[in-house]
């Protein structure tokens, strides 16, 4: 049997079908509010409530504070050997890591690209890309 893992749940990765998710679909899951994004950006109400409603449609235990050190705490409430969480482009995401290197089992899960671009695709023109992906998504 293996280890019980955590889903770590972020504002890129707020769905059922996320690929840590997916791969780990009874596992518990946890949202973070970033608390130093939020006192940084102040993001509006509306943006806040968006990422709380996807939280719970998501069924996440949702709270507030440092990201790295909230999932190390709901990593030990929930018995959790592992973390698992989907990567993210956002430049807080590469922090986050660092902080939990060498600290838990770590398994950062990859995103479906949105697109797949064959290799033999010249992209020396914009129009033609776009006239090829839209006849295949037609």
């Amino acid at each position: 049997m293996s280890a019980p893992v955590l889903v770590w749940l972020h504002g890129d990765s707020l769905s059922t079908e996320d690929p840590a998710v997916r791969r780990y679909p009874s596992a518990p899951r946890v949202f973070v509010f970033d608390e130093p994004w939020l006192r940084g950006v102040r993001p509006s109400f509306k943006r806040l409530f968006f990422l709380f409603e996807g939280a719970v449609d998501a069924g996440a235990q949702i709270r507030l504070g440092d990201p790295a050190t909230e999932v190390l705490s709901a990593m030990e409430e929930a018995g959790a050997a592992r973390l698992a969480v989907t990567r993210s482009p956002a430049p807080r995401f590469d922090e986050w890591m660092e902080a939990l290197h060498g600290r838990v089992d770590l398994e950062v899960v990859e995103p479906e690209p949105w697109i797949r671009i064959p290799d033999a695709f010249p992209l020396r023109r914009f129009t033609p890309f776009w006239k090829k992906l839209g006849a295949e998504w037609s």
